[in-house]
This record gives structure tokens, C-alpha cells and sequence, in this order.
């Protein structure tokens, strides 16, 4: 299970990419929360992979 955790920051920030792929698609988009809570996962998600990344580096 430690070994999946790794890439756990990948995973949501690909659930916010292919949510915002799928909201442009079928036009969920007139709200900002909507927008704006898929860049947040996005952004969220890059920032907890670099922090694992990190963390796990010896350097």
C-alpha cells in the first residue's frame, strides 16, 4: 500500500484534468467554483507529488 500512496498526487491531479476535460464537454462550465475547483485539484495535486518526490529523495 506505501508504494501507491507514492503516486496519489498523480492521481488527483489527473481526476481534476479529466473533470475539467469532461465538464468543457458537456458545458458545466458557467460556474467559476466548477473551474475553479478542478485547477485547485490540479494545482493541489502537482504540489503533493513534488512534496512526495521530495520527501522520498535522499538529496
Amino acid at each position: 500500500m506505501k508504494k501507491y500512496i507514492r503516486f496519489s498526487g498523480l492521481a488527483v491531479m489527473y481526476l481534476g484534468v479529466i473533470l475539467l476535460i469532461v465538464g468543457y464537454a458537456f458545458s458545466w462550465t458557467d460556474s467559476n467554483a466548477f473551474i475553479i475547483s478542478t485547477v485547485a485539484l490540479v494545482v493541489l495535486g502537482v504540489a503533493w507529488h513534488v512534496y512526495l518526490l521530495k520527501k522520498e529523495s535522499k538529496y
